[in-house]
């Protein structure tokens, strides 16, 4: 066991374990190794220069490292032949990274796209140990429109129209459409709008769809008098949703 004291090593803390500190794996050497009945103890001496390297990173090269799929989710400190890429190195900090609402949600995203649901289990509780913020709300933002494709909300993202990602988008957002469920009622106007952005001619029929819904809504507002008629207010709102979409405007002039 002498020998391990030499040799380059990685503690992965064991997932589940809790605490701020649950996702940060160290790297330096083991230093005295007792064997206390069934288990062994041992001190750490961190790097003084690479000491301190995210999970993620390290699983990523999971397979190089001989890391297997069932020592992921436990304790595993010895890497066998020393042999760690430089690269991850590379990636390594002298001090502990501060874990930031902004680096747990996109770590949290990242799991759930990638559908490793046991890990996104464990961030979002991490997450949840963050006081309620703009900024929290704004890091889950990519994490939340996994679960609810939102038209308004890929601009944002800076997701851009006629690119892989924009097309990811469209599909994501028509399947959303295609469900049916759970949808806003403004939900006629952020389809037609991002369609006539993001759409191509695959989706022209159901944009057609989108502006017939709109439109039929516009007229409905205006059709009743007195007490009758639609808040001021309820009409304002429809026509705000309209200036957004050159298509729909066009549309709906074209319809008087």
């Amino acid at each position: 066991m002498r020998r391990l004291e030499e040799i380059p090593a990685l503690l992965m803390y064991e997932v589940g374990a809790g605490g701020p500190h649950a996702r940060v794996v160290r790297h330096s050497r083991i230093r005295n190794i007792v064997r206390r009945g069934h288990e062994l103890a041992f001190t750490f001496e961190p790097d003084p220069k690479h000491a301190f390297l995210d999970r993620s990173a390290v699983l990523r090269i999971a397979d190089r490292l001989g890391i297997q799929q069932f020592e992921q989710h436990r304790t595993h400190w010895a890497i066998k032949d020393g042999d760690i890429p430089a690269e991850l190195i590379a990636t390594s900090t002298a001090e502990r990274a501060q874990r930031t609402v902004a680096v747990v949600a996109a770590e949290y995203a990242e799991a759930r796209r990638e559908g490793r649901r046991r890990e996104a289990a464990e961030l979002a509780e991490e997450l949840e140990d963050f006081p309620p913020s703009l900024e929290k709300a704004l890091s889950l933002v990519p994490a939340r429109i996994l679960q609810q494709p939102t038209p308004k909300l890929y601009p944002i993202l800076g997701i851009e129209p006629r690119t892989p990602e924009g097309r990811n988008a469209v599909v994501a957002v028509v399947a959303r459409d295609h469900n049916g469920q759970d949808l806003p009622a403004d939900w006629s106007y952020s389809l037609a709008w991002f369609l006539d952005l993001y759409g191509s001619a695959t989706e022209a029929g159901r944009l057609d769809g989108a502006l017939a819904e709109c439109a039929t809504h516009m007229i409905a507002l205006g059709t009743g008098e007195g007490e009758a008629a639609a808040p001021v207010e309820d009409i304002g709102y429809a026509l705000w949703r309209c200036s957004r979409s050159p298509k729909l405007i066009g549309d709906l002039a074209g319809n008087r």
